[in-house]
């Protein structure tokens, strides 16, 4: 994402994702839900069906802020928007990583 955020030039009106790029980030996401469900676990069904509510509400509401941004700022922030989900994803590898070599 990083790298696709500072090399890519897009000066076209149609720079929307396709089928196929729905498609992998439908799995990115999948990949990370699963992980998430396999922290909740351990869980009984009532905390871990309030824990789905919960990471589903604020994924939706995300998304959406994500539509509604996308649609007022449009290309202007596009690329710098992917580098910095790219620096989030990055961190976040890092934390994991980290808490799991040091056991934290």
């Amino acid at each position: 994402m990083i790298w696709e955020g500072l090399h890519k030039n897009c000066d076209c009106d149609d720079c929307a994702v396709g089928f196929l790029g729905l498609i992998v980030q439908g799995i990115a996401t999948s990949i990370d839900a699963l992980s998430v469900g396999l922290d909740i676990g351990e869980y009984n069904f009532v905390e871990a069906f309030v824990c789905a509510l919960v990471i589903a509400l604020v994924t939706f509401i995300i998304c959406m802020f994500g539509v509604w941004a996308g649609k007022k700022f449009g290309n202007m922030l596009s690329s710098k928007a992917t580098v910095f989900g790219g620096v989030i994803l990055v961190c976040i590898g890092i934390y994991i990583f980290v808490k799991g070599i040091l056991g934290i």
